[in-house]
């Protein structure tokens, strides 16, 4: 097996990266194959293994590396509106969440099988760390002056039950869509969101 550089290991995982998430997007994590990951690529089937123990461990970079972003952007858009009473401003970083689905469409696609298979395939202390991911986004909330009326964990399972409820319906038409999805945002930030 060839020895790369640093610079070359860095090029090749990048490449994983973006390929990976652009055949994602376009046919789903079931329909990938490493064969097709490889071959766009450029790299041995070999040399993958050496970067990722499997395609859904290249999955998950993937989703963990663009949650980052949004999670900068979420932090930003809470930077600019410190003067705002607490529900307006995590009302706007939903409002801005929503936005990045649209602008990461890979995060749209994550549905209940997805989860399943990422589940089967990957180890816990590997799933633990994307739990961690999402519950540490709740604590920048809360560092950026945002007050919960429960604990961190269950706030973020709070927001994350709202977005799995607007994965569900998104085979809805965009009014049913907008509508139920104002109601739960609402009552969740009501319930747990301290003004």
């Amino acid at each position: 097996m060839p020895r790369f550089s640093e610079n070359e290991r860095k090029l090749i995982h990048d490449k994983l990266l973006v390929e990976g998430e652009r055949l994602f997007t376009a046919h789903g994590i079931k329909k990938v194959t490493i064969d097709e990951l490889v071959d766009v690529v450029g790299i041995a089937k070999a040399t993958f293994y050496t970067f990722f123990e499997s395609k859904e461990y290249l999955y998950l970079d993937i989703v963990q590396s663009i949650q980052k972003k949004v999670f900068d952007e979420l932090s930003a858009v809470l930077d600019s509106n410190v003067y705002l009473p607490a529900k307006k401003r995590v009302r706007q970083v939903f409002d801005v969440m929503l936005e990045m689905l649209f602008k990461y469409p890979i995060l749209s696609q994550i549905d209940t099988a997805t989860t399943k298979l990422i589940y089967r395939k990957v180890t816990k202390k590997r799933l633990m760390a994307f739990d961690t991911q999402n519950i540490d986004a709740v604590h920048a909330m809360h560092t950026h002056g945002i007050n919960f009326s429960c604990n961190i964990e269950v706030a973020s399972y709070a927001f994350q039950s709202i977005y799995q409820s607007w994965m569900y319906m998104q085979d809805k038409d965009e009014m049913i869509q907008t509508s139920v999805t104002d109601i739960l945002l609402n009552g969740v930030i009501d319930q747990i969101i301290s003004d």
